[in-house]
């Protein structure tokens, strides 16, 4: 039995790769993970570690595509690289009767606004495979189409949320889809407490504050904490999936019942080898003189942990959303200058 098959049947904590390359992904599901997490940064991953696979899909999208632009081409290159973990994960999701076994993929990140090309966008998903599912933004947009694929009876796993306010918004969008439904789809809404504690970092930088290295990442960890806490109160049917995790500590700091974590390669590969001692700590309380001080010091970190902290008309605009939404465009645009470049090699 695999590592993160042992953490899921002592400690109830779903273990999701994240971005993976091909062999990263053979050794996670060896492990005992039960998903692959993606996002418009894949492609920028995958350049970085398999360009020979990136190259040879652009070089095939271009013969085949005739008059496809730049985007669109860039915008199947992600698909064609989500299809190979579908495959992959194909046999999990049927022994589990499709509980498991899932590919994430999240659509063009400068359309997060538009809730008609949020739809219509994952309607093309939804045929890449039976075991897909669909990543849509905390925002008001992307909660609407949230409840519309769980109506649907479509999995779907809410991101770029980093607030306890954006978490409830999301499982109420999933809770009234279900009741317009008889399925039963899941449903996982992202905290990022790697890359929270990275804005709080750059802002007490920016503020000249003085915050040590430790205190930013329990301030991190208690804002996954805080949403999982509010998940087991109210009953919510979509769990919190904790991303964005920056070090080994991001997954042995949040074992626990109905939780999912993503990990990248290097750290799926680093907990292997490690075996780390595997218990429960998503529900210890994060030290109480660390939260003072960080509900004194930073506003941002008040409005993440306190229920109704934030309006839904306000989630676009938080701190580390946008942080996080320059980050996917960054990636979306990597693509985009690869699938440009390898063009002109062509002419």
């Amino acid at each position: 039995m695999g590592y993160f098959e042992r953490v899921l049947k002592a400690c109830g904590t779903e273990f999701w790769i994240n971005n993976p390359t091909l062999p990263e992904l053979e050794m996670a599901l060896e492990a005992g993970a039960v998903g692959v997490a993606s996002n418009p940064t894949y492609i920028a991953t995958l350049l970085k570690k398999e360009p020979e696979f990136v190259h040879r899909v652009i070089e095939d999208l271009i013969a085949e595509s005739g008059s496809a632009d730049d985007y669109e081409v860039a915008a199947s290159l992600y698909q064609r690289a989500v299809l190979r973990p579908l495959a992959l994960c194909e046999p999990l999701f049927h022994d589990s009767d499709g509980r498991f076994g899932y590919a994430a993929i999240q659509g063009n990140p400068r359309k997060n606004d538009d809730l008609d090309f949020l739809l219509r966008e994952a309607e093309g998903f939804k045929g890449l495979g039976e075991n897909v599912i669909i990543k849509m933004p905390a925002t008001v947009a992307g909660a609407q189409a949230l409840e519309e694929l769980t109506a649907r009876g479509w999995s779907t796993i809410g991101t770029m949320c980093f607030s306890v306010s954006q978490y409830i918004y999301m499982a109420e969008a999933h809770r009234r889809g279900l009741a317009r439904t008889t399925e039963k789809p899941r449903c996982l809404i992202t905290m990022l407490p790697g890359m929270f504690s990275e804005y709080l970092a750059e802002d007490a930088d920016r503020r000249g504050l003085g915050v040590d290295g430790g205190s930013l990442f329990d301030a991190g960890v208690a804002t996954a904490r805080a949403a999982y806490r509010v998940c087991r109160e109210r009953g919510y049917e979509a769990i919190v999936l904790s991303g964005g995790s920056r070090s080994r500590a991001h997954w042995t700091e949040l074992l626990g019942q109905d939780f999912g974590i993503t990990l990248s390669g290097e750290l799926t590969g680093e907990l292997i080898e490690a075996d780390p001692e595997i218990s429960v700590t998503l529900e210890t309380l994060s030290p109480p003189e660390v939260v003072a001080q960080m509900r004194d010091k930073f506003p941002d970190f008040v409005r993440a942990c306190d229920i109704d902290a934030i309006a839904a008309e306000e989630f676009r605009s938080y701190g580390p959303v946008v942080r996080f939404q320059n980050a996917l465009t960054a990636g979306l645009d990597r693509a985009l200058q690869e699938v440009a470049s390898r063009r002109k090699q062509r002419v």
